[in-house]
């Protein structure tokens, strides 16, 4: 997982990826061409976790103020021409977005004065709560308001779901493991996300129509986490320390210059990714 401190951080192509599956593991390191642009947040917290990016690079996600701040964490929404607004209930003790679509529509998940979740969709200052599963957190959310997020049963096993726009769900469990987690979700309805099997590494997982496929990033054999998936079917994610793109069976590496530490955590439908260098910055980027 991200060394990100955060109460949402568990809550938070396909017809061939079979057939790439066995040269994932054997496939070298590239390095993506990319080009950055670096932004703060104002007031400026200690760390950022950014969750989500749309095709006008606005990118949304959590604010972590530290242990001394009332709230300590802080949903915001950072806009392509600088601007940053911090969202939190009243009386909450924390909130952080998911996701957000080309239409605006946003997810996320604020904890009460009880200390229970609660998600939501949010369009403009309108919440529509989503309460099915309970105490869900929600992710990514695609042009037909579906979404997908991760929540927890009675005995703390995680499960990955799928909610359309009317408020059915499917839940998504990878077969045969302990804790599955969904986190993006594109036009066409590919999902990704990460699993584990019982003291197992963390494997990234593509879903579609009932079929499963496990990707890993090369030199990650502790850790692949999957988070954002575009409408051409770019995946991006984390391979231990190391932040990657893949396409049609290539994985690239994504470093931004400078910085000690890149995270890669979201792409919009167009190809824009976001994360975040050394936790203290965001990040746009456009690779290939």
């Amino acid at each position: 997982m991200s060394k990100a401190g955060s109460f949402f951080l568990y809550v938070c192509l396909l017809a061939v990826m079979v057939v790439f599956w066995p040269s994932l593991t054997q496939a070298q390191t590239q390095q993506a061409s990319c080009t950055f642009h670096t932004f703060g947040l104002s007031p400026t917290p200690q760390m950022i976790s950014v969750r989500g990016v749309n095709d006008y690079g606005t990118v949304v996600g959590e604010a972590d103020f530290g242990p001394n701040a009332s709230p300590r964490f802080r949903a915001f929404i950072h806009y392509s021409g600088g601007a940053t607004t911090y969202w939190v209930p009243s009386g909450a003790k924390g909130s952080a977005f998911g996701g957000r679509n080309d239409a605006g529509l946003t997810t996320g998940a604020y904890t009460d004065s009880s200390n229970k979740t609660h998600a939501f969709i949010r369009k403009g200052s309108t919440l529509i709560p989503v309460v099915r599963p309970y105490g869900a957190g929600l992710g990514g959310i695609n042009r037909y308001n579906t979404v997908v997020g991760t929540y927890f049963d009675s005995n703390g096993n995680a499960h990955g779901f799928k909610r359309y726009s009317d408020g059915n769900v499917i839940h998504l469990s990878y077969p045969g493991a302990q804790a599955t987690r969904a986190y993006a979700i594109n036009d066409s309805g590919v999902i990704v996300g990460f699993y584990n099997v019982k003291y197992g590494p963390e494997r990234g997982f593509i879903y579609k129509n009932n079929q499963w496929a496990t990707l890993q990033f090369p030199n990650a054999p502790l850790s692949t986490e999957l988070y954002g998936v575009s409408n051409s079917n770019v995946i991006v994610g984390q391979g231990q320390a190391h932040a990657y793109l893949y396409k049609n069976g290539t994985s690239k590496e994504i470093s931004v210059p400078g910085s000690a530490e890149t995270q890669v955590r979201a792409i919009a439908p167009g190809g824009l990714i976001a994360g975040m260098a050394d936790l203290t910055h965001g990040f746009l980027a456009s690779c290939h």
